[in-house]
């Protein structure tokens, strides 16, 4: 108990260091924005709530960002002991999630989504040496596996073309039934639509990837712990256990949670090959990695000097290595799947502002206001990357990650990804900040301690 007490005290120990500092309010930060996720059903009522700690926590991860700012001391200190506690939950859930999933079937974990499904069905015709592209569709698949329902996610087309909003899965699950049975009705996305990453997941299998999801978070969280400068690493490994958000990707069949995992070490390791593989390799799995590859890769590109090119084809040769095998037999088909999540008239739907202040309703002005959003969001965060001081410049990532909050299609899965790419991205600006003396990256303590040592010497 004692030894206990002394690891808890260790932890809540005074933070000299202000990047550390700056650090564990991120990870207070990636709790508020993630807070429509995490706090779903305590703010379903007052949806405005969770849009408003959204925006607070990504102004206080953006403030993070900046190295000129040194917060105080009492504030860290409470940041720290909150991101401790979130940090035991976030660890008991996780595993709770885990080994209740591993005690599900395969047809309960696969059935549960057409996401699992999509992700397992590819990895096996992976196994059984057929191009997911060409042959895979997701009603078959979950027909052979004795899925009932069926689940597949409709599109605003076909036998869906007039309705104004999203229709139920009993709805969803008769176009199926009626597809299936050779009378085809339109509106349902039925092929395989991710990059071939999700497909090369899917070949470890449905509780495979349950347990890859685990390892990977806590593989990722460990390389950027053990990448950051030691008077940071408690600092850090506090903000990224803490971020409960992850937990949505946590004990399902789906590739989610090694894109968070390979976003992590990407924004942690803004200027080693390690992070432009890890960037690769997550926009090689799913599209939601594609918001943030552009303003990781111009950050990297300021460096200049011999990091400005290894981080870029680092992340290129990674992404064509695991694309190109399967693109290549036919890249029309292969870019109309991939851009299908994208360019599909989806109805609104998610955590976000759209579902809510369109009541579900599509309609073609709300896609093109909430486009428009998700656009700028990205294209802003494209423009602070290549416009600000390189000291702050890394919180372009975190305005561009916003993206996936305010579209037409904000689910629970994307928003999962803002909370821990806010901690790893204000974690890696430190190595930005020193990117003119890469040997040698400044000590940064707070100001009052030079200060109270000054009068101490003039007495």
């Amino acid at each position: 108990m004692a030894e206990r007490r002394r690891g808890v005290r260790g932890l809540l120990a005074p933070i000299e260091d202000a990047h550390a500092r700056r650090l564990v309010l991120a990870g207070v930060a990636g709790l508020l924005i993630t807070a429509p996720l995490s706090l779903q059903q305590a703010i379903a009522p007052r949806p405005v709530v969770g849009w408003l700690l959204t925006l607070i926590g990504a102004a206080l991860a953006v403030a993070c960002a900046r190295g000129s700012w040194y917060p105080p001391g009492a504030l860290a200190r409470a940041a720290a002991a909150a991101c401790l506690v979130f940090c035991a939950v976030t660890l008991v859930l996780g595993i709770h999630q885990t080994v209740a999933a591993m005690g599900l079937t395969d047809r309960q974990l696969i059935c549960a989504d057409d996401i699992a499904s999509e992700t397992v069905g590819a990895g096996r015709e992976i196994v059984a040496g057929v191009n997911p592209y060409s042959s895979f569709d997701v009603l078959t698949y979950e027909r052979s596996v004795g899925c009932a329902p069926l689940t597949v996610t409709p599109v605003r087309s076909g036998l869906f073309a007039s309705a104004s909003r999203e229709p139920g899965p009993q709805a969803a699950s008769a176009a199926a039934a009626e597809t299936l049975s050779g009378h085809p009705t339109g509106g349902l996305v039925t092929i395989f639509d991710y990059p071939a990453g999700t497909a090369l997941l899917g070949v470890v299998g449905a509780h495979g990837l349950v347990l890859l999801a685990l390892l990977a978070l806590l593989l990722a969280g460990g390389v950027a712990v053990a990448g950051a400068e030691p008077r940071t690493r408690r600092a850090l490994a506090l903000a990224l256990g803490a971020q409960t958000g992850v937990l949505a990707v946590v004990g399902v069949s789906h590739p989610d949670a090694v894109v968070a995992a390979l976003l992590v070490v990407a924004c942690a390791r803004p200027r080693s090959v390690a992070g432009g593989v890890a960037l690769g390799l997550a926009c090689a799995v799913k599209q939601t990695a594609w918001f943030v590859a552009v303003p990781l890769l111009l950050l990297a590109w300021r460096q200049g000097g011999r990091w400005r090119g290894r981080f870029a084809i680092a992340t290129a040769v990674a992404f064509a290595a695991v694309n190109l095998p399967l693109a290549i037999a036919s890249l029309p088909v292969w870019t109309k799947a991939v851009l299908t999540p994208l360019t599909q008239p989806a109805f609104p739907l998610g955590l976000g502002p759209a579902a809510a202040l369109t009541g579900g309703a599509y309609s073609t002005a709300a896609l093109a206001v909430f486009s428009g959003l998700m656009v700028v969001a990205v294209a802003s965060g494209i423009l602070w990357c290549a416009r600000m001081p390189r000291s702050w410049a890394a919180a372009g990532v975190i305005v561009a990650s916003l993206g996936l909050w305010i579209g037409m299609r904000s689910l629970g899965y994307y928003i999962a990804l803002l909370g821990v790419i806010a901690v790893a991205t204000v974690a890696g600006a430190r190595q930005l900040d020193a990117s003119d003396d890469p040997m040698q990256a400044p000590v940064n303590v707070m100001p009052e301690a030079s200060t109270l040592w000054a009068r101490g010497a003039a007495t």
